[in-house]
């Protein structure tokens, strides 16, 4: 008897828990902004002159770059590593992504925007040391002015 009412209880459960995830699903996933994992990492991190500045590196930042050339959006302060970019209030539609960092070459890697996700043209060519994907961007930037 007491195990048959665990696993009516278990069933109960089950079903008020799924219920809950379909009503309240759709209206949790609108409020919430899109996440982009932009990975950063330098060519000489490793080298005594990057020293200077610190564990998180010189602070790297995101811009989306619409046709037009101006900035839809921008988020700045980026440390190496992944990190991790709320992607909100930015319209659907072609953009270039931005990366840059003080003292730095910039690099640029054509993304489309869909609701809250970003994606690669599927036909993209990206430099050597960028990396683009489903919400993920990793770039690899080269000092200014050296074939690192």
């Amino acid at each position: 008897m007491r195990g048959r009412f665990v696993v009516v209880l278990l069933l109960v459960l089950t079903g008020v828990v799924g219920t809950l995830f379909i009503a309240l699903g759709p209206q949790a996933t609108e409020r919430s902004p899109g996440v982009v994992h932009v990975g950063v990492r330098y060519a000489n991190e490793m080298s005594m002159e990057f020293n200077q500045h610190g564990k998180t590196g010189p602070g790297a930042r995101i811009e989306l770059i619409d046709r037009r050339g101006e900035i839809a959006y921008a988020f700045g302060d980026l440390k190496i590593g992944r990190n991790l970019v709320p992607l909100q209030d930015v319209p659907a539609g072609p953009y270039t992504a931005r990366l840059s960092a003080p003292g730095y070459e910039t690099r640029e890697v054509s993304v489309i925007v869909e609701g809250r996700m970003l994606n690669p043209p599927k036909d993209a060519v990206l430099e050597a040391g960028t990396i683009a994907d489903f919400n993920l961007i990793g770039v690899r930037f080269k000092p200014v002015g050296k074939n690192n």
